[in-house]
């Protein structure tokens, strides 16, 4: 088939036998274990020997023992994996990518396998347990490439027109990552980007989001690095990954979902917010960085409130594993998909308190005992955060997004309850201060005294 002619879509038989390999350094796999069919159309894990005897345990609910794991909780009705092994998994739009490209009726277990080499995190699925065999591994494109890979993105999203067998090639190459819209990974400057496409939105979505991560990143919030990638008709945005190294190593991550599901008792519903997120962190986290990694999620978690970011869910979360010693901890990712949601939803998909999913401030504040802080200091982060908040016109206009955009968005960011709340919380109350003690009427003067 020549690269011009258009691509018909190649039946592929998945093996029977499938096997998780841990890919921290790619030149050096290890085998995790061996992946199950259930017949509910799950997928479970057991351990390998020699992970039980030199590896870890890949997140909670499944701890290093010789059995058999399947998934205990579920995000959906539909069939799941077992722990970690869920995040492996492409979502959406990675399945619509196999299901174009390779298999029309994909079960679970061919969507691990057919998602390929490149997946989140340091998890690869292979063919063989001997060695690493992925599906599909082939160079990541380049920048050169994404006026193609936009192309290949709105002939799979639409359903309509035909590809070539060059760009059906380039679609497997990176395009089986997790979410609901269209991506593809691709290397700049020798580094892994997630590469997110315009996907018909009432705005330039791809260039708002760019501007909404650079606020947040101005209000001292933690973000993944973005660039605007501008095409003839339109723009995308590209995210570097952070769980990929600059030397090409692999980082395991979990998503929130899968660390709050992990973490919740058999029978019991899992509770997915931001002080959730972070009672986990202070069970998890690695001890010389949970001050920061709590403060730096409270503060998320009020830009996201400010913002109108109500499409916040656990998938959009994430944590990254460290061994230490040999014993796993966790760090809090960076902040990625952040982005005004423009749907005019009063509630967040990720908890603000127990029970209060409202963009509440004085609900967030109530909870700051979660994050390390204490009450006043939580006020004053609210109160920095709203003080960038409230330039975000002139930021988002530098940015390069248009003066329509910025109109349609004030209905978002400048709605009414938002604008009162950020006018309330613009100037925290002062600390008090300590009386001073008294100073002893013998003895040498104090040099502090009458300060």
């Amino acid at each position: 088939m020549s690269p011009s002619t258009p691509g018909k879509i190649q039946p592929v038989v998945v093996p029977q036998r499938l096997f998780a390999w841990y890919l921290a350094a790619p030149e050096r796999p290890v085998l995790v274990g061996e992946l199950g069919r259930l017949n509910n159309g799950d997928a479970s894990l057991h351990y390998a020997p020699a992970w039980l005897q030199a590896g870890f345990a890949l997140s909670e609910d499944m701890p290093l023992r010789d059995q058999t794991y399947a998934p205990v909780h579920r995000r959906h009705r539909e069939p799941a994996a077992a722990g970690a092994l869920d995040d492996a998994r492409p979502d959406r739009w990675g399945e619509k990518v196999i299901r174009y490209l390779y298999k029309r009726g994909a079960t679970l277990m061919d969507h691990l396998y057919l998602a390929g080499d490149d997946r989140f995190g340091a998890l690869g699925v292979s063919a063989s347990g001997d060695a690493y065999l992925p599906f599909n591994r082939r160079p990541l494109p380049r920048l050169q490439d994404v006026p193609a890979l936009a192309e290949v993105a709105a002939v799979i999203q639409s359903g309509e027109g035909e590809l070539t067998a060059q760009r059906m090639q380039l679609a497997g190459a990176g395009g089986s990552l997790g979410g609901a819209k269209p991506k593809a990974v691709i290397n700049i400057d020798g580094e892994a980007w997630v590469l997110k496409f315009f996907d018909g939105e009432p705005w330039d979505q791809p260039l708002i989001e760019h501007a909404c991560m650079a606020l947040a990143h101005a209000a001292g919030v933690n973000v993944a690095q973005t660039r605007v990638i501008r095409l003839p008709t339109e723009n995308a945005i590209a995210v570097r990954r952070f769980d990929r190294t600059a030397q090409g190593a692999r980082v395991h991550c979990v998503s929130a979902s899968t660390l709050l599901r992990a973490a919740t008792a058999p029978g019991e519903q899992p509770q997915y917010g931001y002080p959730h997120l972070a009672r986990r962190l202070r069970a998890m986290g690695n001890v010389q960085r949970l001050d920061q990694d709590l403060q730096d999620l409270f503060r998320r978690m009020v830009f996201n409130i400010l913002i109108g970011n109500t499409d916040d869910h656990e998938k959009n979360h994430a944590v990254m594993y460290e061994l230490h010693n040999g014993a796993p901890v966790v760090k809090l990712s960076p902040a990625y998909d952040v982005v005004t949601s423009g749907s005019g939803a009063v509630h967040h998909e990720f908890m603000i308190a127990d029970d209060v999913a409202t963009p509440d401030l004085e609900a967030a504040i109530s909870v700051h005992n979660d994050f390390g802080l204490d009450e006043q200091p939580a006020r004053e982060v609210v109160a920095q955060v709203v003080h960038m908040v409230d330039g975000w016109k002139a930021r988002f206009t530098a940015q390069g997004v248009t003066a329509g955009d910025v109109e349609a968005l004030a209905e978002f960011i400048d709605r009414d309850d938002l604008k009162a709340q950020r006018q309330r919380h613009r100037n925290p109350p002062p600390r008090t201060v300590a009386p001073a003690r008294r100073q002893p009427k013998t003895g040498t003067p104090s040099i502090f005294r009458g300060r």
